[in-house]
């Protein structure tokens, strides 16, 4: 969903934790069905991923540096910028 690609990023951007996570679960409830499904089903791989990172080494931090840039692209789709 394209359009709500940039809402996702400012809502990010919240300064406020408590806000930002408000911003985040609304954006989050509004997706249509698929697409909430299917970040549902990838968070929860990798919450898998991490609660075993004692044996696999993927802590929440390499997790994100390695699925970061496939899902959060710059507007201009810039590995440097990422």
């Amino acid at each position: 969903i394209p359009d709500k690609y940039n809402d996702f990023i400012e809502a990010n951007r919240i300064e406020d934790a408590s806000e930002r996570m408000r911003t985040l679960r609304k954006l989050i409830r509004d997706l249509p069905g698929h697409y909430y499904e299917t970040l549902k089903f990838l968070v929860g791989h990798l919450k898998t991923i991490a609660d075993h990172s004692e044996k696999n080494k993927m802590e929440p931090r390499n997790l994100a540096l390695v699925f970061g840039p496939t899902l959060v692209r710059t507007s201009e789709d810039n590995m440097t910028d990422m």
